[in-house]
């Protein structure tokens, strides 16, 4: 399968139409997470347009026709950290003991989700979507270092076993919410071997 994608920032600066493109994203679907289909079709133009958020959409050539199999946007966070982290976990969940303080500045990404509409999700793994993002933070990161990656998702087994599955370590839960880290020299070592 071929894959492309499509920055927001790339149509809203070819002039192609904040009508058009919401018109794009409304056929975007997401029944597993309401807070997915609301970011996309209420935010995530506005968060592009202010700077924000980046979002790309992916799309999938089926009978050479692209699709939109699915989504994801990158922005940009901060974590506080406890001075009682532990030199292991700080390895461990950051990649490093060097001492980096207290507030780290995090590559968040914000959504991540496949197109639920007329079955497109079928058309591309969560492993495949993930492999595009890490992609993107590894051009990211060449241009403005981040030591850690970082990820919300809500307390769900399925959530939890994939982004661990993908590298990322547990560094703390926030009520309903799980905040996971990757250390940002994990995905450029995953994309370079």
């Amino acid at each position: 399968m071929i894959y492309r994608t499509i920055s927001l920032y790339d149509l809203i600066n070819q002039k192609v139409g904040e009508k058009a493109i919401k018109g794009i994203l409304s056929d975007f679907s997401c029944p597993l997470n309401e807070d997915v289909d609301y970011f996309i079709h209420y935010k995530a133009y506005d968060f592009e347009r202010v700077g924000l958020a980046r979002t790309y959409l992916v799309y999938a050539l089926i009978d050479d026709k692209p699709i939109l199999v699915a989504f994801y946007s990158l922005g940009q966070s901060n974590v506080v950290i406890s001075e009682d982290l532990s030199k292991n976990m700080k390895k461990k969940i950051f990649g490093t003991t060097y001492p980096i303080g207290k507030n780290i500045k995090t590559l968040l990404i914000g959504q991540l989700s496949k197109n639920f509409y007329n079955g497109y999700n079928q058309y591309i793994a969560g492993d495949i979507l993930m492999g595009l993002v890490f992609e993107k933070i590894k051009e990211i990161h060449l241009l403005f270092p981040s030591v850690v990656i970082h990820i919300d998702c809500r307390n769900d087994i399925h959530l939890k076993r994939f982004y661990e599955k993908m590298g990322f370590q547990l560094f703390k839960e926030n009520g309903d919410m799980l905040i996971y880290f990757m250390p940002t020299n994990n995905v450029v070592e995953k994309i370079i071997s």
